[in-house]
């Protein structure tokens, strides 16, 4: 009984309206999702790629789980997986083919020469790009929402979704175990009824970030390290939200709010903007091509999910209308 009334909780929590500090959040994450994985910067500034990567992703990882409900009717948790999966196949199918014909003319760090084997094989063992965290996101969906549906709830769905997860992230080389770990995160927040948007946030996260930076050997999403970075810059996003113009806010959290349909076109994108690096080689930080392709990329990727939705196309691949307004 405690267990339903923990979930009912959160869920009346989330259906009183978007919560924008976490869009703010979203927001925020999937811009510097954008400017690192520009090849030119991420190559320029490794070390500060390697902090980025570190808890970029896994931010969206366990906020992904943290907002989950368990307590979906199947057909409304098929809407959930089908609106995560499909546009996941399609557009994994759509940058192979654009990387397999064009890699090389535009430079790109992924390549595809395979046949339709070695693409179906990629699709469901090793996606490339970013689109690993869908592949990610509908088998931990999937495992998670069965086991608790039909199995056992609460902690204990939890413990068990981890262990098949775990043995799962074995055979499936795409399927990280440590990334796996951000969405159990996340659950278990949701879980221990820990309002995230609330708990994480205080002035102090952006010290303790800064200090785990200073005095940890190994920076990665794959470590202790890259929890506490995760924690402690969603705890400083979540403070923010206070200490900016609300201008500023609104129009990140517009971000956040797009930031499905930044992971789903982005990568068809980034891998182009070598293409004009040459026109920007009067600045040796490469900082002004970033601030561009970032602004470019992004805007691209707004006006494909307005495309896709006057065309219906969203619907089709995604199952509902994917462009939020301003």
């Amino acid at each position: 009984m405690v267990e339903i009334n923990q979930h009912s909780y959160m869920d009346e929590i989330k259906n009183k309206g978007r919560i924008v500090e976490i869009d703010m959040a979203k927001g925020i994450l999937i811009l510097l999702m954008v400017a690192f994985h520009l090849g030119l910067f991420n190559t320029k500034y490794p070390h500060a790629c390697q902090i980025v990567y570190a808890f970029h992703m896994s931010g969206f990882l366990l906020i992904s789980g943290y907002l989950f409900s368990v307590n979906k009717e199947p057909q409304k948790f098929l809407k959930t997986v089908y609106g995560i999966a499909v546009p996941y196949i399609v557009f994994e199918i759509v940058y192979l083919l654009g990387v397999g014909m064009l890699g090389k003319f535009i430079g790109a760090s992924n390549t595809f020469d395979g046949g339709v084997l070695t693409l179906l094989s990629k699709i469901a063992f090793l996606p490339s790009g970013t689109y690993w965290y869908l592949h990610t996101m509908a088998i931990c969906l999937t495992v998670y929402y069965l086991v608790n549906r039909y199995v056992m709830k609460g902690l204990s769905g939890i413990l068990i979704s981890s262990v098949i997860l775990y043995a799962l992230s074995i055979g499936i080389e795409g399927l990280k175990w440590e990334n796996i770990t951000y969405f159990i995160i996340g659950a278990l927040f949701r879980n221990a009824n820990f309002v995230i948007n609330e708990r994480l946030k205080s002035p102090v996260s952006v010290f303790c970030f800064v200090l785990i930076i200073v005095y940890t050997n190994e920076i990665s999403r794959y470590s202790i390290a890259g929890i506490g970075l995760t924690l402690t810059f969603l705890g400083f996003i979540f403070d923010l939200k206070e200490r900016v113009p609300k201008q500023i806010s609104n129009f990140i959290s517009y971000i956040g709010r797009n930031s499905f349909a930044i992971v789903l076109f982005s990568p068809l994108f980034t891998v182009a903007t070598k293409v004009y690096a040459p026109f920007f080689s009067f600045d040796d930080s490469a900082i002004l091509w970033t601030i561009f392709s970032s602004l470019l990329v992004v805007s691209l990727c707004l006006f494909c999910a307005i495309l896709f939705d006057r065309l219906s196309l969203s619907r089709i691949i995604v199952g509902k209308i994917i462009y939020s307004k301003l």
